[in-house]
């Protein structure tokens, strides 16, 4: 399940593919591959596969 996240370090947003479902925490504690090290993240919302497929 693809989940996009926020860094509130860097302010950088990502996707990241969990199997399990996260919409109930706001934050996410996990390491920022561009600030290099362990940050909070925000959690944005979960990611429909399908409909990225039908804008592009």
């Amino acid at each position: 399940m693809p989940w996009k996240v926020r860094c509130q370090s860097c302010g950088r947003e990502r996707t990241l593919n969990i199997s399990f479902d996260i919409a109930s925490q706001k934050v996410l504690y996990q390491y920022c591959p561009y600030c290099g090290k362990n940050t909070f993240n925000d959690i944005l919302g979960y990611l429909d596969v399908s409909e990225e497929k039908k804008e592009a």
